[in-house]
């Protein structure tokens, strides 16, 4: 983002603008710029899968799940932004459902509390408009940890197996699906050190465990079997319940095609299963290497600053929810006779996913917040349930002043999550100051100018369109390039060769003013200068986006749409302009 620059100078039409560089970021948590770049879209067309069957796994692009979701049903419904996103929806929409399988351990109140934060949250709704992984693997390992809940709790083997095939998809999405396995481990050594330190009833730890022992072998006694026999049994199980995970971890990761012995090959001769695992492990171990290896120390002023950055977010879309997970956890924890070791274990998981986030991320963004949300949802409901208990009590016996005082705390809960929706989520998508906004998204609506593109394209014969740029950041002249159109810089015009290729639109490229043709071609699109001191400020004013000067004096006639390359600016440089001839 750049908003420290001093204004262009003006004079300079008909002169090639100077390729201007960056000033150096103000001091603060590092980022790795390029990787924003490969958000959205790439992570199906990054791909060669959708086009021709081969596939292998990047981890630049997290988990290879969405990939071959998307393909499917690129073929079936088309490649369009509502199939793109259609997986992500569903996995977000559904979620909610889940809160069912908690109906044991929660009260009903409390199981509806949980579905209304899992269905209404802002920060996931937003997001579970984007195509990335984040709702994804929050909403697959959120199902695969209340499969286990009920495995655990005797409502069938079957729950092990589906909570193991939940969490594989779950690290298909995305490579912090670990991270949820670790804390659920973490909390469970909170909950079990915590029953040992200070057991309530027994003089000791050990005497609570010798009791939870005989306890145990008694109901086993009353069905016929014994403590080895129910042991063996699961441990089957779980064994089982590992493999399923193994293999449709392996079915995701598994290469197909290209230059490796691939997921198919290895079916049709098993004698090539070692190395198509071997590829896989190996391709695996790259992309988790890279995630989990250590991105260097960050000082204690950095760490403070990713969480500030978290904090915000927090604050302005999921306040209720944060708040009430804390007021449960309290009550939970100090004011119950038998506190819940399950809604303690998700406070444990969701809380410190804030912090640990914030210290382990490598680029500041709100999405992170999905993985802290999820699990605070059950402590969230079980304070909103006091709330709604106390109000429903305080109705009851015509205390008016509690019931007064709950009716206020609703409106607010209620309010902060439909404000929060409609500010942030519904309106205002990519405003500069939506906290939900990432500064990789782009700054305005494309379909005005893919439209008419796509129209005077339809009505054109030779080259539809022609990229110009002379400067490198948007056009690099490549011929051989898996994506089409194979000349730009694909991933710096992002959305918009999304739409060239899906609608066939003809493209050529020009880098010098000497490769420009004579003759237009309907659509062009250039390379735009902001003259406003900061780049941002050409969002609310397009018309300070100026073109290359040797082509100002060739584009009247055209229709012209500007937008930045970043919703909160340029990042290597301000961004580009659509010239559509209006009478094309």
């Amino acid at each position: 983002m750049r908003d420290d620059r001093p204004p262009l100078r003006p004079g300079r039409a008909g002169r090639r603008r100077p390729r201007r560089r960056r000033p150096p970021r103000p001091a603060g948590p590092p980022r790795r710029a390029p990787r924003p770049l490969r958000r959205g879209a790439r992570r199906l067309l990054d791909a060669p899968l959708p086009r021709n069957g081969e596939f292998h796994y990047r981890f630049i692009i997290h988990g290879p799940l969405v990939q071959h979701v998307g393909a499917a049903l690129f073929g079936l419904l088309g490649a369009n932004d509502f199939t793109a996103r259609l997986p992500v929806a569903l996995a977000g929409g559904l979620l909610p459902l889940s809160a069912l399988w908690f109906r044991h351990r929660l009260s009903d109140t409390e199981v509806g509390a949980l579905a209304f934060f899992l269905a209404a949250n802002p920060l996931l709704l937003y997001y579970g408009r984007f195509m990335r992984s984040s709702v994804l693997v929050a909403a697959f390992c959120f199902v695969a940890f209340a499969a286990f809940v009920r495995a655990y709790d005797g409502f069938g083997v079957r729950y092990l197996y589906l909570g193991s095939a939940s969490l594989a998809l779950g690290f298909g999405a995305k490579e912090n699906a670990i991270l949820y396995v670790l804390c659920w481990l973490g909390a469970a050594a909170l909950l079990l050190d915590a029953r040992l330190f200070r057991p309530r009833g027994p003089d000791s730890g050990v005497s609570w465990l010798a009791g939870r022992y005989d306890a145990l072998r008694e109901r086993l006694a009353g069905r016929g079997t014994t403590p080895t026999d129910w042991v063996v049994r699961w441990a089957a199980h779980g064994a089982l319940a590992g493999l399923l995970f193994a293999v449709l971890f392996v079915f995701l990761y598994a290469p197909r095609g290209g230059d490796w012995v691939g997921l198919y090959d290895a079916l049709a001769n098993p004698l090539l299963l070692p190395e198509m695992l071997s590829t896989t492990a190996d391709q695996v171990a790259e992309g988790y290497g890279y995630w989990f290896g250590g991105g260097g120390e960050r000082t204690v002023t950095e760490f403070i600053e990713s969480l500030g950055y978290l904090l915000r977010p927090i604050a302005a879309y999921a306040g209720p929810l944060v708040g009430l997970a804390l007021a449960g956890f309290l009550v939970e924890r100090w004011g119950s006779d038998s506190p819940r070791p399950f809604v303690m274990g998700a406070a444990y998981w969701g809380l410190v996913s804030i912090p640990g986030y914030a210290l382990g991320t490598d680029i500041n963004n709100p999405w992170i917040l999905t993985n802290a949300l999820v699990p605070l949802a059950i402590p969230a409901a079980v304070g909103l349930a006091l709330v709604v208990d106390t109000g429903r009590e305080a109705l009851a016996t015509d205390d008016e002043v509690n019931a007064g005082i709950v009716a206020v705390l609703l409106l607010l809960v209620v309010g902060s999550v439909v404000g929060g929706a409609a500010a942030g989520v519904y309106t205002n998508t990519t405003e500069p100051d939506n906290r939900l906004v990432q500064f990789a998204q782009p700054s305005a609506d494309m379909r005005p100018a893919v439209d008419a593109l796509v129209a005077a394209s339809a009505e054109n014969e030779g080259t539809d369109a022609l990229f110009y740029d002379a400067t490198g950041d948007l056009v690099d002249m490549q011929t051989d390039a898996p994506r089409t159109p194979a000349c730009i810089r694909w991933f710096n015009a992002l959305s918009l060769p999304w739409y060239l290729e899906a609608h066939d639109v003809a493209t050529d490229c020009a880098d010098t003013p000497g490769a420009l043709p004579d003759d237009l071609p309907p659509v062009v699109v250039v390379i735009g200068d902001c003259t406003l001191p900061t780049a941002v400020e050409c969002r609310a004013n397009p018309d300070a986006m100026v073109p290359p000067g040797e082509m100002e004096g060739r584009l009247d006639g055209y229709e012209r749409y500007a937008y930045l390359h970043r919703t909160t600016g340029g990042n290597d440089f301000d961004g580009f302009l659509v010239y559509v001839e209006s009478d094309a």
